[in-house]
């Protein structure tokens, strides 16, 4: 790659690298705010869910800078945090099957509790197995908490006209050359809107899909050669964009390119 210079094209492996399948929550900040935001939820949606969660940023963004207001502390949520003891020390589980697919997690050295922990496949009580009822059950219960990332999942946010005759989405930087795009065709008079996905796993349609069924035509803006976030949306939704403006020569997005492509 060019690694001083800017891309959106690592969606594709947050998404899918990894040993089998396995929930997980990918975050793509847009604004300096975001990234503190967003960094602090990623590290407690990875506590309460015990899944990975990803932060994607790229060089426009870190190397922009500006003033922003003092991030509030009182507002970010309060984080999980493992238990220290429990009722039944003999009887604890690190790996228990639950209905969500969160098992107890207790810190080792605070009470009788044995903490036994294992990367390979194992039983609830943390041991190796190669148990192939096993393997099945733990695998559903790892899965399981996919619905819990959804139902947290940030939607995207949308700005601009209801019902555009232009609606760019994006993801992660492309924020603010989309919506100076936006701002410009509507100074000649054309209806446009931006949706913006500052996560982009996992999706749920019933949160953005009507939106971009309801514009004239979608266009999507990414940073790289093969329009990953389109596809996704595609592969979840069934919807294809209209046109996917993408760029991958090592610059960053400006309002001029996306309105010179956009015709």
């Amino acid at each position: 790659g060019l690694p001083t210079r800017t891309e959106q094209g690592d969606l594709n492996m947050v998404l899918y690298a990894g040993h089998g399948d396995f929930p997980r929550a990918v975050y793509a900040p847009g604004t300096p705010e975001q990234c503190f935001e967003l960094t602090c939820r990623a590290v407690n949606q990875a506590e309460k869910w015990q899944s990975p969660a990803f932060v994607l940023t790229d060089q426009y963004l870190a190397d922009s800078y500006r003033a922003v207001v003092p991030f509030d502390l009182s507002a970010l949520p309060e984080p999980s945090f493992p238990a220290t003891e429990t009722a039944d020390p003999a009887g604890y589980e690190r790996y228990a099957v639950t209905d969500d697919g969160v098992s107890p997690r207790l810190i080792p050295g605070f009470g009788e509790h044995l903490v036994v922990l294992d990367s390979d496949e194992h039983t609830p009580d943390g041991h190796i197995t190669e148990d192939l009822d096993v393997r099945v059950r733990m695998v559903d219960k790892r899965m399981r908490k996919h619905r819990g990332l959804l139902a947290d999942a940030i939607p995207p946010d949308l700005t601009g006209d209801p019902s555009p005759s232009v609606l760019l989405a994006c993801w992660g930087s492309t924020l603010g050359p989309a919506l100076e795009a936006a701002e410009k065709l509507r100074a000649e008079g054309r209806s446009a809107a931006v949706m913006h996905f500052s996560q982009v796993w996992p999706l749920d349609p019933d949160r953005f899909l009507s939106a971009l069924q309801s514009a004239g035509k979608t266009v999507m803006v990414e940073g790289n050669h093969s329009g990953q976030l389109a596809r996704l949306i595609r592969q979840e939704t069934g919807h294809a964009f209209g046109a996917v403006i993408t760029r991958y020569d090592g610059l960053p997005f400006t309002a001029g390119y996306i309105l010179k492509r956009l015709g």
